[in-house]
């Protein structure tokens, strides 16, 4: 496996479809800092030095173009595995595959993430995939892990508002030389044994696990596409992974969409 290391780069993203592009079969494109890194929808994905770790993944997964998608979902397995192995820390899954950390109440159980100091979302992932005709040629997945508080970062995202939100895993508080590093590394690893998984066995496995995983269910959530926002509770996920409401209006299916979870208790 091609593996690249960077202190600062434009875009891990960006050089990991050229790695594609080039007929690597698999790497994984590291950066400490990305000067123009990127999220869904072309959002700007702030990644400030020594906040995070910033990384892409290229594989070319044996998978039918129905199921490419479930591609975002194991890389956010992956990375709860890795971040628990390491520290400990139960990360939630919110569907598709944003990560969250709790916050802790009065009691010492975790409040809903969100809703408390130190709670938000922790890693985000972008994966996109580029098909010759009908069959997938490669996926690059994009994942970015908010290690500590950046300097001078004030509670909401002061100087850089697009962290408004964000939560970060305090990792020097783990005992590791060098944890975002460690992170990219037990990612990388469950990330392709899960993949294999699906091309042995097909995808209903990582369904299965990804269901037990995911903080949506159960949820009162709001999905939002580029046409509508719909508020429903989460019943489950279905087969080919997407999210399921049930609705005023009678039960959906989302396969994309930006959701956001209802706070508890409000």
């Amino acid at each position: 496996m091609l593996i690249e290391r960077y202190k600062t780069v434009v875009s891990t993203q960006v050089r990991g479809h050229e790695l594609g592009r080039a007929g690597a079969a698999r790497a994984v494109v590291v950066a400490d800092e990305q000067t123009g890194g990127r999220g869904r929808l072309s959002r700007r994905w702030e990644s400030p030095p020594g906040s995070g770790i910033y990384f892409s993944i290229l594989s070319r997964p044996a998978l039918p173009s129905r199921s490419v998608h479930l591609v975002n979902i194991a890389a956010a397995l992956a990375v709860a595995e890795a971040v628990q192995e390491l520290s400990g820390i139960s990360l939630m899954l919110k569907w598709p595959n944003d990560l969250l950390r709790t916050a802790p109440s009065e009691n010492g159980e975790g409040e809903d993430a969100g809703t408390g100091a130190g709670a938000g979302k922790v890693c985000g992932i972008l994966s996109e995939s580029v098909f010759s005709g009908i069959k997938l040629d490669y996926c690059v997945t994009g994942i970015g892990v908010n290690l500590r508080t950046p300097k001078g970062e004030q509670a909401g995202g002061a100087h850089h508002p697009q962290l408004k939100g964000a939560a970060w895993l305090d990792c020097d508080d783990w005992g590791l030389p060098n944890p975002g590093d460690a992170i990219v590394s037990a990612t990388v690893r469950s990330f392709f044994a899960i993949i294999d998984g699906m091309e042995r066995h097909g995808t209903s496995g990582i369904i299965e696990t990804y269901r037990r995983k995911c903080a949506s269910i159960g949820r009162i959530v709001t999905a939002t596409t580029g046409d509508e926002s719909v508020t429903g509770l989460c019943t489950g996920i279905g087969s080919d992974g997407e999210l399921i409401l049930d609705t005023p209006l009678g039960e959906r299916a989302f396969n994309v969409a930006d959701v956001v979870h209802a706070r508890l208790g409000a």
